[in-house]
């Protein structure tokens, strides 16, 4: 029996292109490097408010289910936003 594989870009899509007033925009950018990942959401301007939710709720929600996902295949994975003019938003740190 073969292990299943983790389709990180597919999973996202799949999630947030429902909810979206421009989902011909919205791209997945996924960058592997050994045991870790990176998954870089790209989305129309307008959309970026409704991924990352009020206070960051949806952002959060997200960031939680692709670490469960990663940690399930051996993964770090980390999600970010893509703002045109801006630079990635850095993680936020989760307190326990």
């Amino acid at each position: 029996m073969t292990k299943p594989t983790l389709d990180l870009e597919a999973f996202l899509t799949d999630v947030i292109t429902p909810m979206l007033d421009e989902p011909e925009a919205f791209k997945v950018e996924v960058k592997t490097e050994g045991k870790k990942a990176e998954a870089l959401l790209h989305a129309a301007p307008g959309d970026i408010g409704r991924i990352i939710g009020k206070s960051g709720r949806m952002i959060s929600s997200l960031r939680t289910l692709v670490q469960a996902a990663g940690e399930k295949h051996r993964l770090a994975i980390s999600l970010e936003i893509h703002e045109e003019d801006k630079k990635p938003r850095a993680p936020r740190q989760v307190e326990a």
